[in-house]
């Protein structure tokens, strides 16, 4: 990602990286046991984020598991707990008294310093936090790595997990679902680089073994990602086929997928763009299979069970 300044709340970047390393193994085997021949656990977890990708998964799988989870939320839903970033009393509350936190950092500048926030709340629990691939290669002043920084710096025991894109960005809204169903288009500005793209529920695995069996993931930094990489081109060609109408590939100029956004986030999607162009998201992990015991799921899997939200309304 392109460098970015600004103070760490973690102090100096360089100390904390320096302590950090020391406790990191990189695309290891964890000796983890796969979750799903665990039986009951009794653990109390907060979930952040617990409506979102992986954390919904992480929740659900959780609780198939017996850990006591308080899934936080900023709209809270019966058995839901308030968990509002601007809000530190919320948060405060949340963390009080558990053993781990699945922590989804927010897409905000301050990420750093708020994260650093809650862990001081509970320093004493696990922190499994949802980083990204290839933030072992930023700067230290970064800002992911500031988020990576600010919880080695607090938390007593931690964890980074460093997915790739995630296959549900497809299905999202938000991303790509409606440029694929109503236009047939999927545009993204990658220069023709391969991502090594990953299903969040690989993801959630990954994490429910780090937030139950922490000692066999603590300071560790797992990458995680799919069973392969595959170019727009590709996925949108496999979109076609199991669509049986044409969904093109766009490679539109990085600066036309910023307009109309914030410059902090502006700055963040043309790195993250540009990493994609420099194959920063390529490489493969074993990450999934080693620590879960089972292969990650590959996209044309994800893609069969999701036809539906790509379909149009006369399909």
């Amino acid at each position: 990602m392109r460098r970015r300044s600004g103070r760490s709340s973690s102090g100096s970047p360089g100390r904390t990286r320096d302590r950090s390393e020391a406790r990191i193994t990189v695309l290891r085997r964890s000796g983890g046991r796969p979750p799903e021949r665990w039986e009951h656990v009794s653990r109390t977890v907060l979930v952040t984020g617990a409506r979102g990708k992986t954390g919904v998964e992480v929740t659900s799988r959780l609780r198939r598991l017996g850990a006591d989870v308080r899934a936080g939320s900023s709209r809270p839903a019966a058995g839901m707990v308030r968990f509002d970033w601007d809000d530190p009393a919320s948060w405060r509350d949340a963390v009080a008294g558990v053993d781990a936190v699945f922590l989804v950092r927010p897409d905000i500048p301050a990420a750093p310093e708020l994260a650093a926030g809650l862990v001081e709340a509970n320093p004493d629990a696990h922190v499994v936090l949802l980083s990204e691939q290839g933030a072992e290669a930023m700067a230290p002043e970064a800002w992911a790595r500031r988020v990576e920084d600010a919880v080695a710096a607090r938390a007593s025991s931690w964890t980074w997990l460093r997915p790739s894109w995630f296959h549900q960005v497809l299905t999202d809204p938000r991303f790509y679902r409606d440029a694929v169903r109503d236009d047939g288009v999927l545009s993204v500005p990658s220069g023709g680089g391969a991502i090594a793209w990953v299903d969040a529920r690989d993801i959630a695995d990954v994490a429910v073994a780090a937030l139950l069996a922490p000692d066999d993931h603590d300071g560790r930094a797992h990458t995680i990602t799919g069973p392969e990489a595959l170019t727009v081109t590709a996925v949108a060609a496999e979109l076609s086929a199991r669509l049986g109408r044409p969904v093109r590939a766009d490679d539109p100029p990085p600066e036309t997928a910023v307009q109309g956004v914030d410059p902090w986030t502006a700055d963040i999607l043309d790195d993250l763009h540009q990493r994609i162009r420099d194959g920063g998201f390529a490489d493969l992990s074993p990450a999934v299979k080693e620590i879960t015991g089972h292969a990650p799921i590959p996209m044309g899997d994800f893609m069969a069970a999701h036809l539906d939200h790509w379909k149009r309304a006369a399909e």
